[in-house]
C-alpha cells in the first residue's frame, strides 16, 4: 500500500534516525566481530547499507562513531529497566540485574576494550576527543545514578553513599574491568575476569545498603 503524503515513512529526519540507529547497529556487530583494528568506517558504511558520505557526515570519526554506540547501548539498557522500574519492579535485586545489564553489554563488546582505554589517553592530548568522552562519563553517571534511587525508592536512606558518589564508585569499578579486559589475552582470562566481576557484585549486594536498625547483621 502507498504510503500517504507526510506519513512517518516520507520524514526526512526520521529517514535519518533509522539510517544512523542501522549505522549504530552495524557499528556494534562488525566491531564485535573484527576489532577496533579490523574495522574501517566503509565497512561499518557497508554492513549498514548507507553511503560512506552519510555515515561521516553523523559520524567525524571512528573514535565518535564507537562513543555513540557505546551511548546508545547503554542508553538501551537504562530505558529498559525505566520501564521495569515504572512497572513496580524495584529493590536491590532489581538494581543489581541493571548492572549485570551493563556488564553483559561490556563483556559482549570485549573487543572494544583496548579501543576504549586508547581513547582515554589519547583524550587528554585531544579536546574534540576529550567533549565527546566527558559527555560520555556525564551521562552514564547520571544514569547510573537516577537507576539507583529508581530501582531503591524506599531504601534510599540506607545507601552506603549517597547516590552520586556510589554511582561514581560503580562507575569506576566498571571502568577497572574495562582496563583488565583490555588486556585478557584468552578466553581463560575472560572468564578470571568474569569471576572478578561477580565477587564485586557479591561484594555490593552485601554491602550497598546499612543494615536495618533491629535487623539481622549482614555477614
Amino acid at each position: 500500500m502507498a504510503q500517504r503524503p507526510g506519513s512517518e515513512d516520507d520524514d526526512p529526519r526520521g529517514l535519518r534516525e533509522r539510517a544512523v540507529q542501522r549505522v549504530l547497529d552495524a557499528a556494534r556487530r562488525v566491531v564485535g566481530a573484527r576489532g577496533v583494528d579490523g574495522t574501517a568506517l566503509l565497512d561499518i558504511a557497508a554492513a549498514a547499507g548507507v553511503p560512506l558520505g552519510l555515515l561521516r557526515y553523523h559520524f567525524r570519526s571512528m573514535d565518535h562513531l564507537l562513543i555513540e554506540t557505546q551511548r546508545a547501548t547503554f542508553r538501551q539498557i537504562h530505558e529498559r529497566f525505566e520501564e521495569r522500574f515504572a512497572r513496580g519492579e524495584v529493590g536491590l535485586d532489581t538494581a543489581l540485574e541493571a548492572l549485570d545489564a551493563l556488564w553483559a553489554s561490556v563483556r559482549e563488546l570485549h573487543a572494544w576494550a583496548p579501543f576504549m582505554v586508547q581513547t582515554m589517553a589519547l583524550a587528554a592530548r585531544d579536546p574534540s576527543l576529550a567533549h565527546r568522552l566527558d559527555a560520555f562519563n556525564a551521562e552514564n553517571l547520571t544514569r547510573v545514578e537516577l537507576g539507583l534511587i529508581r530501582a531503591l525508592p524506599q531504601e534510599a536512606h540506607r545507601l552506603v553513599l549517597p547516590p552520586e558518589r556510589l554511582a561514581r564508585t560503580i562507575r569506576t569499578g566498571l571502568y577497572g574491568l574495562v582496563v583488565e579486559l583490555a588486556s585478557a589475552r584468552d578466553d581463560a582470562e575472560r572468564a578470571a575476569i568474569d569471576r572478578t566481576y561477580a565477587d564485586v557484585r557479591a561484594i555490593l549486594a552485601r554491602i550497598v545498603l546499612e543494615p536495618e536498625p533491629g535487623g539481622p547483621p549482614v555477614h
